[in-house]
């Protein structure tokens, strides 16, 4: 396995929807300090014990309110995308396969000219643009404070520049433009009425930061509809953690009971504005996801990555096991 397991360690919380459970999940409510969140212990000792106490995976829900699965499942939108345009990719992703078959993809890297997937602007989007084409930050984040967006983003420009590979633009500001424009290409292309653009690139943005592995990114978006017609919070931590200035992968139990608008675990739905700029590969998903019933995933391997899927929490709990005893036989250095 190539993916560095550093990376995997790094990004798995938010895969998983990292929240310990309660006691009819895991035998016993963990205190602030056993939950491993940040402030009580180094990050790498509360990486490894978020993991081995978590268990909820996309949906977060902690078991005394853990949700109940509705009797049919149907997409969320009513776009079902039979040919997709797509533009050819710049970058051979990265292609492992584990021992037990399980294959892992790599999102497309970043590189001269080229912007990857999954940054949020606040935190990095305008640090990627600008060290991909030798720009200034400064400038980038001009160019994006002032450009040019459709009435559908609702002045948020975040989510609305389309990651990819660009030819050099004269200026910062016409990058960034050339990134919208592309962005309401990629909606166009694939049939998605104007009115359903934001809700589309928001779901994408979800599924983008749920998974590190281009090719759990259909199964994560069927779990994500499931839990969007189903109705209530969709708990996932990815969500919270998006207006926090830091960059971690753990929430807090002060955050889990806020008010800000992205709280996943008190509000309904998605969030306010899109979390990041998702790939195509995000979209595609959420536009056309599986058939299937899995309301909960977990990733069991972090060197591999590979996700089990589950219908019921008593088979999500099975899953859970086999990730405790992988964390077991990899402890962290």
């Amino acid at each position: 396995m190539t993916e560095p397991r550093s990376r995997a360690l790094a990004l798995t919380v938010v895969v998983l929807a990292a929240v310990v459970v309660g006691v009819a999940a895991l035998g016993g409510r963990l205190s602030d300090q056993e939950r491993g969140e940040p402030e009580q212990q180094t990050a790498a000792v509360a990486t490894t014990r978020a993991r081995a106490d978590v268990g909820v995976g996309s949906s977060g829900a902690p078991a005394e309110t853990n949700p109940t699965p509705p009797a049919e499942t149907t997409p969320t939108t009513a776009v079902v995308a039979s040919t997709l345009a797509r533009t050819p990719s710049t970058t051979s992703p990265e292609v492992s396969q584990a021992a037990s078959g399980y294959t892992f993809v790599a999102k497309p890297s970043a590189g001269p000219r080229t912007v990857a997937p999954g940054g949020a602007l606040t935190k990095h989007l305008a640090d990627d643009i600008a060290t991909a084409f030798g720009l200034e930050s400064a400038d980038v984040i001009a160019a994006i404070a002032s450009v040019r967006l459709p009435p559908e983003a609702g002045g948020n420009p975040e989510g609305w520049m389309a990651p990819g590979t660009y030819p050099e633009a004269a200026t910062a500001a016409e990058l960034v433009q050339a990134m919208v424009d592309r962005r309401i290409e990629q909606l166009e292309e694939r049939g998605v009425t104007r009115e359903l653009w934001q809700r589309v690139l928001t779901a994408a943005s979800v599924i983008e930061k749920e998974t590190y592995n281009q090719n759990e990114k259909p199964k994560v978006a069927r779990v994500l509809t499931n839990r969007l017609t189903g109705g209530g919070p969709l708990q996932m931590d990815s969500i919270i953690l998006y207006p926090v200035a830091e960059d971690r992968i753990f929430t807090t139990s002060e955050e889990r009971a806020s008010d800000q608008p992205y709280n996943s675990y008190r509000r309904d739905g998605l969030p306010p504005t899109p979390i990041c700029s998702p790939d195509e590969a995000s979209i595609d998903a959420f536009l056309d996801p599986p058939p299937g019933d899995w309301w909960f995933y977990v990733t069991i391997d972090l060197d591999s990555g590979e996700t089990r899927y589950a219908v019921t929490y008593e088979e999500h709990q099975a899953n859970v096991v086999l990730l405790r005893a992988w964390l077991e036989d990899h402890p962290t250095p």
